[in-house]
C-alpha cells in the first residue's frame, strides 16, 4: 500500500513540476497529445447525423486513445520503473494544465496595463467563443475572468478528481471527453443530435467537481481575505444563470470573492449588482486560481491517499 501510494505521489507532484516548466507540447509532441488525436478522429469521422452515429462516434475517438496513452507507460514500467512513472507523469500532464490558462491572463492583463487593446482582444479572442472585438474593458476581463474560472474546473480540477479516483484512466476519460464536447457538443445543426452523447458525457463528469470548485474557490478567497461568503452565497443562487449545467458554479464563485459582476452580453449576468472588473480585480482573479489550484492539488493528494487505502492498486 505504501509503495502504491509513493507511485502516485510522485506522479502527481511531477506532472504539475513538468506542467509548470514545459507549458503545453509544441512542434512535432502536440501532434502526439491525446486532446490533439482524439479531436482529428472526431473531425475526419464526423459527418451530420443521428444520436447513435454521436454515441459511436465518441466511443471510436475517446476509448482506443485512452486504452493507448493508459497501456504505454504501464508497460514500460514494468520494462524501466522510471522511465514508466515518468512517461506515466507526462500523459497524466496532459490531461490538466495550470500554466496555459494562467499565462493567457497573465499576458491579457500586460496588454491591458500597457494600454494595447488590440494585442488583449486578439489574446482573450483566442480561449474564448465571443467576439470579443466589441468589447469595452471590462466585458473583456470579464471574458478573461469567466474562462480563468471554468479552466480551473475543465483544465485542472476534473482530471485530478478522476485521476485520485480512477488514475490515469480515469483523467484521460474525463479530458478526452471534454475534448469531444468542444468538437461536437453544440447546440442545433449538424451537431446536435450527434454531440447529443458527447455533450451528455462531459456534463456528468465535470457534475461533482463543477460544485467541488465552489468549495475551494470559497476557502481561497477566505485565505486572501476576499470575500468568502459572498463567493458562497453568489455560487448558490446565481449559478444557474449560465445555461451550462456545470460551469455557472466556479464563474460565480469566482464574481461573488472578487465582488465583480460578470456578464456574457446577451447570454447571462453574474452578481448583477456588483462592478463591472477592472485591471486590479483580474489581478486578484489570478491570485484566487493560483490558491484555488493549490488547494485543489492537496484535496487532490488526500483523495489518492483515502482511495489507496481501500483499494491498494495501482491503477
Amino acid at each position: 500500500m505504501i509503495e502504491v501510494l509513493l507511485y502516485y505521489i510522485v506522479i502527481l507532484t511531477t506532472s504539475v513540476i513538468l506542467d509548470l516548466i514545459l507549458g503545453e507540447p509544441r512542434g512535432i509532441f502536440i501532434r502526439m497529445h491525446p486532446v490533439v488525436v482524439t479531436g482529428n478522429i472526431a473531425f475526419k469521422l464526423f459527418r451530420p447525423g443521428g444520436k447513435f452515429f454521436g454515441i459511436f462516434l465518441w466511443f471510436i475517438s475517446v476509448i482506443p486513445i485512452m486504452i493507448v496513452y493508459y497501456l504505454v507507460p504501464r508497460i514500460l514500467i514494468i520494462i524501466n520503473v522510471v522511465v514508466g512513472i515518468v512517461v506515466y507523469a507526462y500523459f497524466l500532464k496532459l490531461t490538466f494544465s495550470i500554466r496555459l490558462m494562467r499565462d493567457y491572463a497573465k499576458r491579457i492583463l500586460k496588454s491591458i496595463e500597457s494600454g494595447d487593446l488590440d494585442n488583449a482582444r486578439m489574446l482573450t479572442q483566442e480561449i474564448v467563443r465571443r467576439n470579443v472585438w466589441d468589447l469595452d474593458t471590462a466585458h473583456l476581463i470579464s471574458a478573461v475572468i469567466e474562462s480563468l474560472a471554468e479552466s480551473f474546473v475543465d483544465g485542472l480540477l476534473s482530471p485530478l478528481f478522476y485521476f485520485a479516483l480512477f488514475g490515469l484512466p480515469g483523467a484521460l476519460l474525463q479530458r478526452l471527453s471534454n475534448t469531444m464536447d468542444s468538437m461536437v457538443g453544440y447546440r442545433g445543426w449538424p451537431y446536435e443530435d450527434v454531440g447529443w452523447f458527447s455533450a451528455r458525457v462531459d456534463t456528468v463528469l465535470n457534475y461533482i467537481p463543477a460544485r467541488l470548485s465552489s468549495i475551494i474557490i470559497s476557502i481561497a478567497s477566505g485565505l486572501m481575505g476576499l470575500n468568502w461568503r459572498r463567493s458562497i452565497l453568489v455560487a448558490f443562487h446565481e449559478h444557474g444563470n449560465v445555461r451550462s449545467v456545470n460551469s455557472g458554479w466556479p464563474m460565480a464563485s469566482f464574481a461573488g470573492a472578487l465582488g465583480v459582476m460578470l456578464e456574457k452580453v446577451g447570454s447571462y449576468r453574474i452578481n448583477n449588482a456588483a462592478p463591472g472588473p477592472d485591471v486590479s480585480r483580474l489581478r486578484l482573479a489570478i491570485k484566487l486560481f493560483d490558491v484555488s489550484v493549490i488547494i485543489a492539488l492537496v484535496i487532490t493528494s488526500v483523495l489518492l491517499i483515502l482511495r489507496v487505502l481501500f483499494i491498494p492498486l495501482f491503477i
